[in-house]
């Protein structure tokens, strides 16, 4: 009976000194952590707000955040439950916060950040859409977390060239058929001339299939999250 009662103090004891190491490392960690989110948070934020046609940015150099409290101030929309709305048509969540921006010519600039399911997990996108002559326009995106996603497949979708395939979506873009789609999902077999590409996703079809071959789930996940984006704009601004 003692050997039972000394061995159950030894582990409760090694318990605990694991315990207090494992509080220090937290600490010692989430600071740094906390920062490196912030710092790709804020690389995010001026990405989507640069011009998908000009490289130049929408909105004054000054708007940009540079810092938690600059961001802050930014906030448009925010939930304690991290959710600010979710579309079961999509399968698709807007995330808490949404930000707001003035453009250089006083339109109201959204910038939303949301998650759907791809191939490994959660690809979650950042978003800006401009609200101009009442209509929204999607400006640019980046997707902010692809880490489940195949290697060499799904995982392109972080490559500029492939991101730059979802700018410059117009409100009309989004109201064909039953929303934004890839194009092997709309049926569309990959067309070889940038007017033709364009003119796909002027349709709502974004053409992803010669640049991510063999990768349809992926870019799909992308393409749900900007719909859910656009249905939760057109619900929450009148």
């Amino acid at each position: 009976m003692g050997e039972i009662v000394k061995t159950g103090l030894i582990l409760a004891a090694i318990t605990v000194i694991i315990g207090l190491i494992l509080g220090v490392v937290y600490m010692v960690v989430k600071e740094p952590i906390e920062d490196a989110e912030l710092a790709a948070k804020l690389r995010a934020i001026k990405v989507v707000l640069t011009s998908s046609e000009n490289g130049k940015l929408i909105v004054s150099e000054k708007q940009i955040p540079k810092n938690l409290k600059d961001l802050e101030e930014k906030v448009w929309k925010s939930s304690e439950d991290g959710t600010l709305f979710e579309s079961s048509k999509y399968k698709a969540k807007v995330l808490s916060p949404a930000y707001k921006f003035v453009g250089r010519n006083g339109e109201n600039i959204y910038v939303l950040t949301g998650s759907a399911i791809g191939y490994g997990g959660s690809v979650v996108t950042m978003a800006a859409f401009v609200k101009k002559d009442g209509e929204f326009y999607e400006n640019a995106i980046e997707v902010l977390e692809y880490s489940q996603e195949t290697p060499g497949l799904g995982a392109r979708i972080s490559e500029k060239d492939v991101k730059k395939r979802f700018y410059g979506l117009s409100s009309k873009a989004f109201q064909k058929a039953n929303g934004l789609k890839v194009n092997k999902d709309a049926g569309i077999l990959p067309k070889s001339s940038n007017e033709e590409i364009r003119k796909l996703k002027d349709s709502g079809v974004v053409q992803t299939s010669d640049v991510m071959t063999g990768a349809t789930i992926t870019p799909r996940a992308v393409v749900n999250t900007l719909n859910a984006m656009f249905e939760f704009l057109n619900q929450e601004v009148k």
